[in-house]
């Protein structure tokens, strides 16, 4: 797998197969068709081996990135056999040549539809429709949705997965849903009226109603050791695991279940007493199930006088959750921040979530920022230099600044759902529906780089792809798999852009003949052709720019490992 993993062997892999599907398309349908083929090529450059069949020369040639197919005829002015003769490409029917072009990008999208429906047979991993956390006084919080909710449909339409959620809210922006939810085995539907946000990467708005697949671990901070909770002796970085009370087992293993729970125990006109059992939590290895960690009791008793209150609760009982706790700080900041401390400004702005600190800090463009942090229950206001990271906008290149941090309490993601069709008809409806959908999204940022939305600054090149198909092969295959069907989505619908030497361009070239109703002129198709090639020439040479700026660092960093 490590030398799958390798950019050149997973470029290779990946477009190899992709080029191969292409134009072995327009092989089939040429020959379907009658059109005779010169040459089909797997591979380019130097022949490593081939033989003549009938009319076609088929040969293995050395660069194994995908093939060519080269049909007798393409122009009027091209010297054929005499046994070829009236069966050229140019003399060829226009619906027979259309047909031809198009199979190229049309099996491509086959391909996509395959790879997706094989994906689904054999069954894709994904997040859970469950909503996880919510973002306060959002319109999901404001309906009445809560955290362990089960979403089984929106406006009528299942949800299977969080990707299918994700998908069908993004698609509706100031609209409402209807959300039918699952609540403790109890069915029950809420209207909820989503937001509209911009798109970050892409141009246009999307829809946003503020939930969250992932969870917040009850990790505890201790941040006033005179709390009735600190007292006892728990420690920052230990985890709620379950308690003991009035006879029964209640799991805590998340904080929204914590704070339930002491609000129950809280109210209730019984015990106030119960057993609290913890155990220290990794955020590098633990994730939403209980550890192999050692457990540790407490008995934790409630004053009868005390309320809970989501406002006064951390003073009170002396610990937090440990959203913004910091587990292991990058070497960027130097001394000024430990482990253990607690953000709880950054800028002078309060944070108090992940999502309240992204929302403050994803675009921060200062090097050096005041943060304010609780640390042994005392509040520090600390100028705190951040690590410089260039990334890619829609505006163009830019510097931003990070904290390198991890969280002790960041999210976790629930145990992942396994989406599985074992009926074939039903995964080739999975697999259509999947393409349509980046069909729909790719088409349109392509449509953007045209009309001015999209930047061309976001093209990426063959150094992008070479990092895409390398990073998934890393990840697992579903991952590689879904790259290879996403970039031959891609590569169909560029092929379709009407430029010359491209697939589209001959389209447009074979449809203005259908218009006129004679062949166009072939020195007016060789102009189009010069046209064509430095169009496609720019376009490789920016895509090639952006990538180099994209990943400079990393391709030096590789390129110092090897002496």
């Amino acid at each position: 797998m490590e030398f799958l993993a390798h950019p050149i062997v997973a470029v290779v892999l990946l477009l190899g197969i992709l080029v191969f599907v292409h134009e072995s398309g327009h092989f089939l349908v040429g020959k379907l068709c009658g059109i005779p083929v010169e040459i089909y090529s797997i591979g380019f450059g130097p022949v490593i081996f081939g033989f003549q069949h009938k009319e076609t020369h088929y040969r293995l040639s050395v660069i194994p990135l995908g093939g060519f197919v080269k049909f007798y005829g393409g122009v009027p002015s091209e010297e054929v056999p005499d046994f070829i003769k009236g069966r050229e490409f140019y003399r060829a029917p226009i619906p027979a040549r259309l047909a031809t072009i198009l199979a190229g990008p049309t099996a491509n999208i086959l391909l996509a539809i395959l790879v997706f429906s094989a994906m689904v047979m054999h069954g894709i991993k994904q997040a859970p429709a469950m909503v996880g956390e919510l973002i306060p006084n959002s319109p999901a919080e404001k309906g009445g949705l809560l955290f362990g909710d089960r979403v089984l449909s929106i406006n009528e339409e299942d949800v299977a997965s969080w990707k299918d959620l994700q998908r069908i809210i993004s698609d509706s922006p100031l609209k409402a849903l209807r959300i039918k939810i699952n609540r403790d085995g109890t069915i029950i539907e809420k209207t909820i009226s989503s937001e509209s946000v911009d798109e970050k990467e892409m141009p246009g708005k999307k829809g946003r109603i503020g939930i969250s697949p992932y969870i917040i671990p009850s990790v505890f901070t201790v941040v006033n050791p005179d709390g009735f909770i600190a007292k006892l002796g728990l420690k920052t970085g230990e985890r709620a695991v379950k308690a003991h009370w009035n006879g029964k087992e209640y799991p805590l293993l998340f904080w929204r279940q914590w704070t339930r729970f002491l609000s129950d125990v809280s109210q209730s006109a019984g015990s106030k007493s119960f057993e609290l059992e913890v155990q220290a939590f990794d955020p590098a290895k633990d994730d939403a199930k209980a550890s192999s960690a050692p457990l540790i009791k407490y008995t934790v008793t409630i004053p009868n006088d005390w309320r809970y209150n989501a406002e006064t609760e951390a003073q009170s009982t002396g610990v937090s959750q440990s959203q913004l706790t910091f587990f292991k700080i990058g070497p960027e900041v130097g001394d000024a921040l430990k482990a253990g401390d607690k953000l709880v400004s950054w800028d002078g702005k309060p944070v108090k979530s992940l999502f309240e600190l992204s929302e403050v800090s994803g675009d921060n463009r200062i090097e050096i920022v005041p943060l304010e942090v609780v640390r042994d229950g005392k509040t520090h206001k600390i100028p705190v230099k951040l690590k410089a990271l260039e990334v890619q906008k829609l505006e163009g290149k830019v510097t931003l600044f990070t904290l390198p941090a991890e969280y002790w309490g960041g999210f976790v993601q629930p145990e992942s759902v396994e989406e599985k069709f074992t009926n074939p008809f039903q995964a080739l409806v999975y697999g259509c529906k999947e393409t349509l959908e980046m069909v729909k999204n790719i088409g349109g940022a392509l449509f953007g780089l045209f009309t001015g939305d999209m930047p061309l600054t976001t093209l990426g090149g063959p150094i992008a792809i070479a990092k895409a198909a390398s990073d998934s092969v890393r990840i697992g295959w579903q991952a590689y798999l879904s790259a290879l069907a996403i970039i031959s989505i891609n590569l169909a619908l560029i092929n379709m852009v009407p430029i010359p030497i491209l697939d589209g361009g001959q389209i447009a070239i074979i449809a203005a003949e259908g218009v006129i109703r004679r062949p166009v002129r072939e020195k007016t198709i060789e102009n189009y052709q010069k046209v064509g090639f430095v169009m496609v020439l720019a376009l490789i040479v920016i895509a090639t720019y952006n990538d180099v700026g994209r990943f400079w660092a990393s391709m030096m960093k590789g390129v110092s490992s090897m002496f």
